[in-house]
């Protein structure tokens, strides 16, 4: 198995690639929170919206987030 990091243009974008044997490909998203840039959990929760950009968040990163007291803005 060979893990190896994709980057796009957007910063906000990382993704995992695991090749596998055979003609098999699994793509994992990484959680890519924009206030903790650290954590590389891959166990996503939701997705939000991020400055035009749908954004994975791990249990524990989306746990943290929505206790705070932010306004979110309508779609």
């Amino acid at each position: 198995m060979v893990l190896e990091v994709v980057r796009a243009e957007s910063a906000l974008t990382r993704k995992i690639t695991i090749h596998t044997s055979g003609n098999g490909r699994v793509i994992a998203e990484r959680c890519q929170n924009p206030w903790n840039s650290e954590c590389e959990s891959n166990n996503i929760a939701v997705y939000i919206v991020y400055r035009g950009e749908r954004i994975p968040l791990c249990w524990r990163c989306w746990r943290e987030v929505s206790r705070k007291n932010v306004a979110w803005e309508g779609c």
